[in-house]
């Protein structure tokens, strides 16, 4: 890891690199792009990439591992922490999107090498990561099962569709221009909770069906 992934913080400068690196890893793919594409996208000379980054690869986990170990660390913070399990798993989504929003160019080149191809030198560095994002996520919607608001039985087709929703939502906002407001995550838990139906809810034995 860089010095710079290292400390967590990125300049105005390095930033600025950052940015310009992952639109065009989110465009073109992290083997299809050079150092030079990168310095003459930001505008900079190759030394001060090699200053703040040191190489194409130390970039790369600037715009991987520091940004997604503190989305992690959100995560857990949120599900350890909040007490209301609703208002937990509704945090996490919007911590997710938060995440997109914050920038998407970003999230683009993180999509891009999860569905890319294997080979990528750096799509190994998203695994460790993507067990924790998904193991928080699921415990999350366990706590909806300890309290009942989901049946225990339910669980796993429950957190496959949470991180469904998750994908989907984001996908939507990142590649279909669909928007990703802050009150996303507020509505989806309630039509989660409460239903998509009129409001109304089911009476008598329709209801039990």
């Amino acid at each position: 890891m860089t010095a710079t992934a290292a400390k967590g913080e990125l300049s105005s400068v390095a930033r600025h690199i950052a940015r310009s690196a992952a639109k065009l890893f989110a465009e073109r793919g992290y083997d299809a792009t050079s150092v030079r594409e990168i310095v003459e996208a930001a505008g900079v000379a190759k030394p001060t990439l090699y200053y703040y980054f040191r190489s194409k690869e130390g970039l790369a986990q600037a715009l991987l591992s520091v940004p997604l170990a503190r989305l992690v660390a959100t995560l857990r913070t949120l599900v350890t922490t909040e007490v209301d399990a609703i208002q937990c798993m509704q945090r996490v989504l919007e911590a997710h999107y938060s995440f997109c929003r914050e920038d998407p160019d970003r999230a683009r080149f993180i999509y891009s090498l999860l569905f890319g191809p294997r080979r990528s030198e750096v799509a190994g560095e998203l695994e460790p990561f993507k067990v924790e994002l998904t193991g928080w996520t699921d415990a999350a919607v366990r706590r909806l099962a300890e309290v009942g608001v989901i049946g225990r039985d339910r669980l796993d087709s429950c957190c496959a569709a949470f991180r469904g929703l998750i994908v989907v939502s984001t996908l939507d906002f990142l590649f279909d221009d669909r928007p990703l407001g802050q009150d996303l995550a507020a509505r989806q838990m309630h039509e989660i909770v409460y239903g998509f139906g009129n409001g109304r809810g089911l009476e008598g034995p329709e209801r039990d069906k």
